[in-house]
């Protein structure tokens, strides 16, 4: 996944934090990824994997929801028995790694960054589901070696895989079908999801302006 999608000189690094900063959240794993979210002040997100552990173990309080399979920020966070699931799409890990992959600035390890650009991959804030969903399936794709076999897979997704939401198989299934037919599956699924800016180009109208905008895409709202 990040070969795919991470640009060459930013890969090692990137690679390099996701991985240290995901967390299965087993005991052990508990334990460490409270003290990560701690080191930030961050009392809520601590809570929050607290109550994650609590939940596989049947020790929540009924009035505390809880209410997902992992969670992302700074780190990445995946429930201990979300981890085992028997979906043969599902893999939380690639799921909330992704999710770090357009969290994470480029900038803060140092890189050089274009104007416009922050993260590792800079997602449309409302696609980042979407995204982050279609990275899992399209993981599970690639394990078949075969174009055919990949294929093949990615067909059965839409009714064959159960642990997505129903609101948005709809569209995760075409996109990973189009990303195992496709040369460069990767490509294809960060082309559906990047943010889109504005391009310019020069024009040779005397005493007009050198540059004029030629696209009006949807802004980025994210933070």
């Amino acid at each position: 996944m990040v070969c795919g999608l991470v640009q060459a000189e930013w890969r090692d690094v990137a690679l390099r934090e996701i991985t240290a900063r995901t967390f299965i959240l087993n005991l052990p794993g508990t334990r460490k990824a409270i003290e990560a979210e701690l080191s930030t002040c961050d009392m809520g997100s601590a809570w929050r994997v607290l109550w994650v552990l609590f939940e596989d173990h049947g020790l929540k309080p009924d009035d505390i929801d809880v209410g997902c399979d992992g969670l992302a920020g700074d780190y990445a966070h995946v429930r201990g028995s979300a981890y085992q699931t028997d979906d043969p799409y599902a893999d939380v890990v690639v799921h909330e790694a992704a999710h770090m992959l357009h969290y994470l600035k480029a900038s803060h390890y140092g890189f050089h960054v274009r104007l416009g650009q922050e993260r590792f991959v800079d997602i449309e804030f409302q696609h980042r589901e979407l995204f982050a969903d279609a990275c899992e399936a399209y993981s599970r794709v690639v394990l078949h070696a075969a174009r055919k076999s990949r294929i093949a897979f990615a067909e059965k997704m839409l009714h064959e895989a159960f642990s997505f939401p129903r609101t948005e198989i709809n569209e995760v299934a075409p996109l990973v079908l189009s990303a195992a037919r496709a040369r460069n599956g990767w490509r294809i699924i960060r082309e559906a999801t990047v943010i889109r800016r504005p391009r310019r180009r020069s024009t040779p109208v005397s005493g007009a302006k050198s540059a004029s905008v030629l696209n009006s895409h949807r802004p980025c709202t994210e933070p």
